[in-house]
């Protein structure tokens, strides 16, 4: 029982800093790097998708699921579209959407990133491995701009999530509320 405390106090910090790195990602925050063709339905299915292609590496039976059954106390917030600027302030403008999730029944975490990071190369994404020399970190970007970012707990579990790149909100349309599915199987 110990140990469960102690390794899920690991994973909250874990599941706060995957949040804030998705949160600040794949945007600028003067709006520069927004995609005018892009729509908020493009923008969630395209996250998914990069998030189901990342998964269908792992090993069968593998999915993404906002919860561990593992650690319940570490669930990751329900992913959506959030404006694309830092300060939290401004709710008109340009938005993106992100989501974040454990891997759930996949391997151990630090051979699940090796596998990632040689996908994420051999399908032509930008990787930056952080994970090198005990680093945690490694973040891939698909050529149209979407971002995959991994991370290992310090109980070996791993997470991942998804941005896409921030989309424009015409003026005065209300800015979209949809919710990114809880469960990501493999197909």
């Amino acid at each position: 029982m110990t140990v469960e405390t102690v390794r899920g106090t690991t994973r909250t910090p874990l599941a706060i800093a995957l949040t804030c790195v998705l949160l600040t990602v794949g945007c600028s925050q003067n709006g520069a790097d927004v995609d005018s063709t892009l729509t908020q339905e493009q923008a969630q299915a395209r996250t998914v998708g990069v998030l189901g292609r990342s998964l269908s590496v792992l090993r069968e039976g593998a999915r993404l699921d906002v919860d561990d059954p593992d650690f319940p106390q570490s669930s990751l917030p329900t992913g959506g579209f959030a404006p694309c600027y830092t300060d939290n302030t401004i709710v008109d403008g340009p938005h993106r959407f992100s989501a974040g999730y454990w891997v759930v029944l996949g391997g151990e975490g630090r051979h699940d990133l090796d596998l990632l990071l040689s996908s994420w190369a051999e399908w032509g994404w930008t990787v930056e491995d952080a994970s090198k020399d005990g680093g945690t970190s490694a973040t891939a970007r698909t050529p149209d701009q979407y971002v995959v970012d991994a991370l290992l707990s310090t109980d070996g579990g791993l997470s991942l999530g998804g941005s896409s790149p921030c989309f424009e909100i015409e003026a005065g349309q209300t800015p979209p509320r949809a919710v990114a599915p809880l469960v990501i199987e493999q197909r």
